[in-house]
């Protein structure tokens, strides 16, 4: 039932005089006066989903008890999907996953449609347990939303437990900190200010999503003051909020800045949206897009992109345009600090892709070109590139024994599930292995590009998509993230199949510079650092199923059958043989330049 609330002021603050929450097994005549801050808690909670956040990830703790109540009673009332987790910095990357809610990630022009995540921690260490998911959420624009309990002001700088300096812990990472004292009126105030942060957070009006700070302060008593009972599911009214949706941009003309003239090619990676569609239709441009760009199954895509940057084609590019953040090859980087390239930045953020410092133009949006072009031999030449070395490096994959490319392999051209790929050395072999075709969703941490947090995204991944979810990631990357693993026993676990590429550590150092014959002595214990704990054993001591894949038939296997639950597929692959592998696709890459313009 609704709840409504009879106000008076006192000195120091108000008093709760009477509430219409009812308290189970008692009845109207036997309510008592509810604390101040379990009245706190239930507004916070209800203007936060009210606001549109659907899923709220949880961190037990003690200051934080009066919203554990009110999340109890949302969840009750199905109001809002709560997520319990043990673990701040796991929890914290779990509800990055779950901001991922579309099909298709939303652009920062369509803002409206972002999921909001939130995620409640207790005071002191616990928030600073998330600074590494807020971080990343900052860098990537994910609409995360941290509530953190906090002791009440007279509590601070007096070396009170568990007590610090909480606003503005994040730093630039959530400029927009929201700080509600333990006085705080539960009324329509805080209703609002909510809501503000949860618009900012999803990008309104700014256009730029990113992560916002809640800090609320809440005084002793923590509990119901009807001891033991429990609140009733609340019913809530909508939040009314101004109208500040960011309005669809029509984008600069291409005219104005597009040369038309020049041999075109774009550029996409990770946040770009799908403006890049058009652009390439109507002038008839080849698409050059990383796996987790919204343009990576687009018809005009060109695979394989890092080996024919290498070739004499790529000589003939004049200009460049730049969607998203594209952060993963050398190749695609020599080619965006050429000094011979236009290089056109299309990105609505202030931090834009541009660290040559060579860009020409650089736009919020640009609109398609208002003619469609019937030249297509540019684009075409590219297409007939593409297949051609997509022949050869199928022949290298085929005679390779098991790698992270040939797993990378397997895992995209025989599942279409939602799939989400560490950001080390597996997102680079999904890369290199040319995905194309079938229109899935692929998911990494591409904002700062760390390993932190790849399980625990990949089961918010699961389950905000409510469907079989994939992923792919090395052995450092799992064993980092291992404790995201230990899920409580009352919660729900996704369907996750989770493949494993165990080469002994950190092998993409074994590719860079680190891992040439003379740093030998030095590699494998400041670089590689292999672990030697069994992923057996972790696998069966959190309770998820494990089975071992030797070979190409194995992996997929496991890929063509049901999965329930989650489960580890610990493929075993040689670093000799990866690095096999990467050396004939750098031959193949010396071959093309010794080519006089055409690949073979």
């Amino acid at each position: 039932m609704p709840t409504s609330l009879t106000l008076k002021y006192v000195t120091g603050g108000f008093t709760v005089l009477t509430s219409c929450v009812r308290i189970s097994n008692l009845s109207l005549e036997d309510i008592m006066p509810e604390s101040q801050s379990i009245v706190l808690a239930q507004r916070i909670v209800g203007a936060l989903i009210a606001a549109g956040v659907n899923d709220i990830v949880y961190c037990p703790g003690s200051r934080s008890a009066p919203l554990a109540y009110a999340l109890d009673s949302a969840v009750r009332g199905d109001l809002v999907r709560a997520h319990i987790r043990l673990d701040e910095r796991s929890a914290g990357f779990l509800a990055l996953g779950l901001t991922r809610r579309g099909a298709s990630e939303p652009t920062c022009q369509d803002v409206e449609d972002l999921s909001p995540v939130a995620i409640v921690t207790t005071s002191g260490g616990a928030v600073a347990e998330l600074h590494a998911s807020v971080a990343e959420a900052a860098h990537a624009h994910r609409p995360l939303i941290v509530l953190s309990a906090d002791r009440p002001d007279e509590m601070r700088g007096v070396g009170a437990s568990q007590t610090t300096i909480q606003h503005g812990i994040f730093g630039p990472h959530a400029p927009t900190v929201l700080d509600l004292p333990a006085d705080s009126e539960p009324d329509q105030r805080v209703d609002s200010r909510v809501a503000r942060a949860v618009h900012r957070a999803c990008g309104r009006p700014s256009g730029v999503a990113g992560p916002v700070h809640i800090n609320v302060a809440f005084r002793d008593p923590l509990t119901p003051q009807s001891g033991s009972a429990t609140l009733e599911p609340l019913s809530l009214a909508k939040v009314s909020s101004p109208s500040i949706y960011l309005p669809r941009r029509l984008g600069q003309a291409w005219e104005e800045v597009v040369d038309s003239s020049l041999r075109t090619v774009i550029v996409a990676g990770d946040g770009d949206d799908q403006s890049g569609q058009a652009w390439a239709d109507y002038a008839k441009i080849p698409i050059f897009a990383e796996p987790t760009s919204v343009l990576a199954c687009d018809p005009n895509r060109i695979a394989h992109q890092q080996v024919l940057l290498a070739s004499p084609l790529a000589e003939q590019i004049q200009q460049v345009i730049v969607t998203g953040r594209p952060t993963l090859s050398r190749p695609v980087s020599a080619l965006l600090g050429r000094n011979d390239i236009r290089l056109i930045v299309v990105d609505p953020h202030d931090e834009w892709v541009d660290v040559q410092g060579r860009a020409s133009e650089v736009v919020a949006s640009l609109a398609p070109p208002r003619q469609i072009s019937t030249d297509d031999a540019w684009l075409e030449q590219w297409k007939e590139a593409g297949r051609r070395v997509s022949q050869q490096i199928r022949t290298i994959l085929d005679e390779s024994p098991m790698s992270v490319l040939v797993l990378a392999d397997l895992v995209w051209s025989h599942d279409s599930r939602p799939l989400m790929v560490g950001a080390s050395n597996s997102i680079r072999a999904l890369d290199l292995v040319g995905v194309d075709g079938h229109g899935r969703s692929v998911v990494s941490h591409r904002g700062l590009a760390g390993i932190d947090g790849t399980i625990a995204s990949a089961i918010g991944l699961a389950c905000v998509r409510e469907e079989p979810t994939v992923a792919l990631m090395g052995d450092l990357t799992f064993f980092h993230d291992a404790g995201a693993l230990a899920i409580p026993a009352d919660e729900a676990v996704p369907d996750l199949l989770i493949f494993v590429a165990d080469d002994g550590g950190g092998s993409i150092f074994s590719t860079l510079e680190h891992g040439r014959p003379e740093n030998a002595p030095t590699f494998e214990r400041w670089f590689a650092t292999a672990q030697p704990q069994s992923l057996e054993h972790l696998a069966h001591a959190y309770g998820v199923d494990y089975v071992e894949c030797m070979t190409r038939q194995d992996v997929m296997r496991e890929l063509d059958s049901d999965v329930h639950g989650i489960r580890i597929c610990h493929v075993k692959c040689a670093r000799p043989a990866q690095i096999a592998d990467v050396r004939k696709l750098a031959d193949q890459i010396e071959y093309h330049r010794k080519r006089t313009g055409k690949i073979q």
